[in-house]
Formats: structure tokens, C-alpha cells, sequence
């Protein structure tokens, strides 16, 4: 029952930050406000970090199921 219960309330919240994320802003920005910055150059180094996790994490995964 905890576990259904935990697995409804983390999806509920998924969705509801997913929501807010894609959400407008109220006000538009103002004028004099600095330009944004970039974020593009640092996804080629989030891409790497996140697929040698994903590698290492498997690669452990797979060492304790044949111990």
C-alpha cells in the first residue's frame, strides 16, 4: 500500500513540476534586463557525465547479479 501510495504522490509531482516548468511567465521581462546566458555549450559535457553514469551504474548492476 506504501509503495502505490509513494508511486501516485512521485507522479503527481512529475507532472506538476513539468507543468510548471513549460509554464509563461506572468509579467514579461523588462527592458534593461540582462541577456540570458547560453546553455548550450555546457550540454555536450552533461551528455558525457550522464552516459558514463548510466554506463558505470549498468556495469555494477550487471557485477552484483552474477555474484
Amino acid at each position: 500500500m506504501k509503495s502505490n501510495l509513494f508511486k501516485l504522490y512521485a507522479t503527481l509531482m512529475m507532472a506538476f513540476v513539468s507543468f510548471l516548468s513549460f509554464a509563461d511567465p506572468i509579467d514579461p521581462p523588462a527592458d534593461d534586463d540582462p541577456p540570458a546566458s547560453p546553455i548550450n555549450t555546457k550540454l555536450i559535457w552533461l551528455a558525457i557525465v550522464g552516459v558514463s553514469f548510466a554506463f558505470l551504474y549498468f556495469r555494477k548492476q550487471i557485477k552484483t547479479t552474477q555474484n
